[in-house]
Formats: structure tokens, C-alpha cells, sequence
């Protein structure tokens, strides 16, 4: 990574990591990304910059150490509460990539810190047996799910903390009874509080017989009711644009996602004319797509509301914020229910299904005005 296309100036492929409430930095942080021609990263192995919006408390910040570790040098941490410190947190880290000097060091200091950690552990444990890349396979297996097990092609990164039981580092299967009386084999994943496509700071964990899933629970890191209904008011557009780009990115039409985040790019950098332009044709071409129909049926998120319901009223949601008309606001979820919402389905239909979901830690009542500004106020 950190590919030199320009004198003093560095292609960076960013993983941003969103801390919960912090969705207007993260937003901001993307557009301009995308307007200096840098890359979003997906997976630590191919980033060099780790960029943390928000302030994270100690549960997140562990699961943040733990990515930074997985990333390959060189490569550079930095954290911003605001957007208007991101034209010198891209400036800070070109430059700490750029020196060479800096990062040899680092690393080397970095591969001394693990075999030194790895020595103690021997000394502590002589009987104990150890495979020759059991630490490095169970370390990136707890952090970085299976591919097969997203869709959109996107990794995932959790805070699992799974016995490394199995060979290489993977966790075995535990045995469970089927409803034929017959034992079947059953798996427990960890989803979140890291994942491209993701609520920020949800953690997802699930037992998984075969391809479905079976029993779930749910939370959010780091999360306290008060602060976060106190969080900052969110532009309505942009939003509900961001929110139905995830949707599309995960049902497995790209075009159509990079096409919505142009617009709420737009809308971000306020150049509101030309994203009410584009608007209406994005959301006819989504209207009028009988794969996406077919490819979202069945997905419930409520009763008689299904994902693609929930995605088309967001594009509405967004065109009405755009042109300061009043539009519904989007009811929102308490993170308790989402495991009922999960139950019975694959990976790939439940992470959808939370995509069409506007998680909070509890039941919220949410009003939007004609400037689509929307305002959550906190029960109790």
C-alpha cells in the first residue's frame, strides 16, 4: 500500500472504523476521500491508514488495537472528531507514510514485541504444544470472518472470542440436537463492532446450524443511552442516502450504491443542486429494477414492510429532505429486537436485514423538519 503517485503526495487505501454517534464525521471523511482520489478499504491487509472517527470507549478500543495489528507496514493510526480537522489528518498521514525511516523501525520494533510475547508464553507454558502459525491464523480468524459469509463481496471484522481450537487456528464445530433428533453440527460467529456495510458499534452474535441461523443476541459497544440521544442532528438527506447505499451494497448492486453515495456526497459537500438533479432518475432506475424485486423478497423488517420498502422510502426520504419537503420520519429499532428480526435466516439476509434497520440502543421518537433536519429525542 502507500503507492507514490506524485511528488510528496500518496495513494492511501483508508479504513475507517465508525465510532457510534460519529456517522456525520464518518460521511464527511468519506466524501472527501473520494474527492482526493484515495481508496476505502475494506480489510486491514490491504490498508495503510487506520482513521477512527469518533472517540472510542475501552470495549471498541481493544477491538481497534486489534485491527491496527493486522495491518502491514507501512501504515499510519489516526483519529478525528470533526470534519474540519480532515485536510490535516490526510496531510499527517502521507507524510508518516512517506518515511521510510520511521516505519522500518516501527515494524522492527513491532516483530521484537511479538516474539519476545511469544517466548514468555513458551517459558510460562513448556508442556503446553504450540502449531508454528496457530497465533497469527486464530488472531486474523477472530478479527476477519469468512468471505463466503458476507455479500458484496465485503470481509468480516469482529471482537470474537472463540476458542482457536480447531487446525490452523479455526474454531471447531460444537454438536447440537436437530429437529429430526439427529445431532448436527452448529458454529458461533461474531458480527461486528467493525464491518464494512454495518451499524456502527453492533455486535451481532449468532449460532449458525448449517447456513442458518438459529439463536442470536445483540448489543452495542461502548454505547451510553444518554450520550447518544444526545448525539448530533443529522442532515436528512444525507442520511437516508447513506443508509439506502448500504442496502444496495450488500443486496449485490454496486452500480447502484456508488451512484447513491455520489449523490449524498453532493448533498455532504453542499452542492445541493446538482444532487436533487441526479435524485429522481436513481430512484426510478431502483423503482423500476425487477433483480433487486426479486433478489429482496421475503426479507421482513417489520409487518408488510420488507427491505426494499425500506429502501425505496429512504430515497424518498432523501428527495423530500433535498427539496425541503416534509417526509415521514424512518421508525427505529431498538437493539433488543434485532435478534427475533435474524432468527431463520442465512448471513447474507440478516446483515440486510440490520442494513434496513435504524438501530439504537432503545426505542426513540424521531422528527423531521421541512429543512430535512432530522431530531431524535430520548425516552425516559
Amino acid at each position: 500500500m502507500g503507492v507514490t503517485t506524485g511528488q510528496n503526495r500518496i495513494l492511501m487505501h483508508v479504513l475507517l472504523v465508525e465510532v457510534p454517534g460519529n456517522s456525520a464525521v464518518r460521511m464527511g471523511v468519506e466524501a472527501a476521500i473520494a474527492a482526493a482520489g484515495h481508496v476505502l478499504a475494506v480489510h486491514p491487509a490491504e490498508s495503510d491508514v487506520l482513521l477512527v472517527c469518533g472517540t472510542p470507549g475501552p470495549e471498541l478500543h481493544a477491538v481497534i488495537d486489534r485491527v491496527w495489528d493486522q495491518m502491514p507496514y507501512p501504515k499510519h493510526r489516526a483519529m478525528l472528531t470533526s470534519l474540519e480537522e480532515i485536510g490535516t489528518v490526510f496531510t499527517t498521514s502521507q507524510e508518516a507514510l512517506a518515511d521510510r525511516r520511521v516505519q522500518r523501525s516501527s515494524a522492527r520494533e513491532d516483530a521484537i514485541g511479538h516474539t519476545d510475547g511469544r517466548d514468555s508464553e513458551e517459558d510460562e507454558h513448556p508442556n503446553h504444544e504450540h502449531s508454528g502459525n496457530t497465533d497469527d491464523a486464530g488472531d486474523a480468524d477472530e478479527l476477519m470472518q469468512d468471505h463466503n459469509m458476507t455479500m458484496g463481496g465485503h470481509d468480516h471484522m469482529s471482537m470474537d472470542h472463540m476458542s482457536m481450537s480447531g487446525p490452523g487456528g479455526y474454531p471447531l464445530a460444537d454438536g447440537a440436537d436437530d429437529r429430526d433428533g439427529l445431532e448436527m453440527d452448529v458454529l458461533h460467529r461474531r458480527l461486528g463492532p467493525i464491518l464494512p456495510v454495518w451499524a456502527a458499534g453492533v455486535v451481532l452474535d449468532v449460532t449458525l446450524a448449517g447456513d442458518t441461523i438459529t439463536d442470536a443476541s445483540a448489543s452495542i459497544v461502548d454505547v451510553d443511552v444518554d450520550d447518544h440521544g444526545r448525539a448530533e442532528s443529522q442532515n436528512g438527506a444525507v442520511f437516508a442516502l447513506d443508509q439506502a447505499a448500504q442496502v444496495l451494497t450488500l443486496a449485490g448492486w454496486g452500480t447502484a450504491a456508488a451512484r447513491t453515495l455520489r449523490v449524498r456526497d453532493l448533498a455532504v459537500t453542499g452542492r445541493l443542486k446538482q444532487a436533487r438533479e441526479r435524485i429522481r432518475p436513481l430512484i426510478r432506475r431502483i423503482e423500476r429494477s425487477v433483480l433487486l424485486r426479486w433478489s429482496l423478497r421475503g426479507l421482513q423488517v417489520r409487518p408488510d414492510v420488507d427491505v426494499r420498502t425500506v429502501l425505496l422510502a429512504r430515497l424518498e426520504r432523501a428527495d423530500a429532505a433535498l427539496n425541503g419537503r416534509y417526509f415521514e420520519p424512518e421508525p427505529v429499532t431498538s437493539v433488543d429486537e434485532i435478534p427475533a428480526l435474524v432468527k431463520g435466516r442465512d448471513i447474507g439476509s440478516a446483515r440486510l436485514v440490520v442494513a434496513a434497520l435504524s438501530v439504537h440502543p432503545s426505542r426513540r421518537t424521531d422528527t423531521t423538519d421541512q429543512a430535512g433536519t432530522t431530531k431524535r429525542h430520548q425516552h425516559g
